[in-house]
């Protein structure tokens, strides 16, 4: 059996994919530590799934910008 050590997400990962969960809410304030526990166990979730280590590209434009 072959096992990979995956990183976990970096802050900055979470931090930007609870924003864009935010806006995906349309903007409602009161969500904020639900928004970072969702984007934190869908990129975990993620970088299990698939073996990388990147955010989503809608991220990553964020990122280098």
């Amino acid at each position: 059996m072959h096992t990979e050590y995956e990183e976990p997400p970096t802050h900055e990962q979470i931090t930007l994919r609870a924003y864009q969960i935010y806006l995906e809410h349309g903007f409602h304030p009161g969500s904020e530590l639900a928004d970072w526990f969702a984007a934190e166990k869908e990129l975990t979730e993620r970088s299990v799934s698939d073996g990388a280590n990147k955010p989503p590209a809608v991220l990553r434009k964020y990122a280098t910008a």
